[in-house]
């Protein structure tokens, strides 16, 4: 009799153990009077049934359900630059050059040894004093320099004669601005003068090198202060690493289940709309997905 209640406790202990981890199906639904929509108009989702978590890719750039796992992303690898020339020679004193074989480290015989692409060519590079600072180019197209899974590095190189009668060139970088521009129109920023990890590297006339803290910039070497070559180099950049897009979360578990959600949008297109709503225990979950595509005229 004992052994019979024995293995009765135990299938029952079992069972509710089973139980209790059990994750139940959300029960979300949401529905949608239409289908297409006026712009400036706003979409109102009605919402039913219960989930843990809710959360939404409203189909706007970065916030595409189809981007969830996306990680990286090829596109049209564009670069800006603006800059200031004082003091000049009537000389080419800049070099602008590009490489995907290059030492992390950046130390000085790797940098100058490295095999370098000049695109100074793709430029419009001053000669004469500019006074202001003016566009060397407007989204130059650098997408044919890249590797795939190699990282791009990019350089600044100033380099100039020994004068006995006046100062040598001043470079100041105002714009340097790196994008990869996606074909669904998407532009992502892969850096500018004050985030790509400039690294000095001075060849000869180590007191004129480029400076990095509070812009990027040389100073002008003094008269009669010997030959200048002086290059400032970017860190790896991995020009397709993208951050994948990330949902708008309407709800989470000790939240009260809202009867609705809406969204307003600000361009005219066809946007897909993708709610989630997960059930979440002891590490175990299931979720439901919803989709709508809506056209904004």
């Amino acid at each position: 009799m004992k052994r019979i209640l024995y293995i009765s406790t135990f299938a029952l202990l079992l069972f509710s153990s089973c139980d209790k981890n059990e994750v139940q199906d959300p029960t979300f639904d949401t529905k949608l009077e239409k289908l297409t929509y006026k712009l400036g108009d706003t979409v109102k989702f009605k919402f039913s049934g219960y989930t843990d978590y809710l959360s939404v890719y409203t189909g706007e750039a970065g916030r595409k359900y189809e981007n969830k796992d996306r990680m990286r992303a090829e596109g049209n690898v564009l670069l800006s630059m603006n800059a200031n020339l004082r003091n000049t020679n009537s000389q080419k004193s800049l070099t602008i050059l590009a490489t995907t074989d290059l030492n992390p480290l950046r130390d000085s015989a790797s940098v100058v040894n490295a095999k370098w692409t000049d695109i100074s060519d793709r430029f419009t590079i001053p000669t004469a004093n500019t006074g202001v600072s003016v566009p060397l180019g407007v989204n130059v197209d650098l997408t044919n320099l890249t590797v795939k899974d190699k990282p791009l590095y990019l350089a600044l190189k100033v380099k100039s004669p020994n004068s006995t009668t006046a100062v040598q060139p001043r470079w100041t970088v105002t714009v340097f601005n790196l994008s990869n521009n996606l074909p669904d129109g998407t532009s992502l920023a892969l850096g500018t003068t004050t985030n790509l990890g400039w690294k000095t590297v001075s060849v000869s006339s180590n007191a004129y090198a480029w400076v990095t803290v509070g812009g990027l910039f040389t100073n002008a070497p003094a008269i009669n202060s010997g030959d200048n070559e002086n290059w400032v180099v970017s860190k790896p950049i991995y020009t397709d690493a993208i951050v994948r897009d990330y949902p708008v979360s309407i709800k989470d578990i000790i939240a009260v289940m809202p009867e609705k959600y809406e969204i307003k949008y600000n361009a005219r297109g066809t946007y897909k709309v993708v709610f989630v709503g997960i059930n979440s225990r002891n590490q175990i979950s299931t979720n439901v997905v919803k989709e709508f595509e809506i056209t904004v005229e």
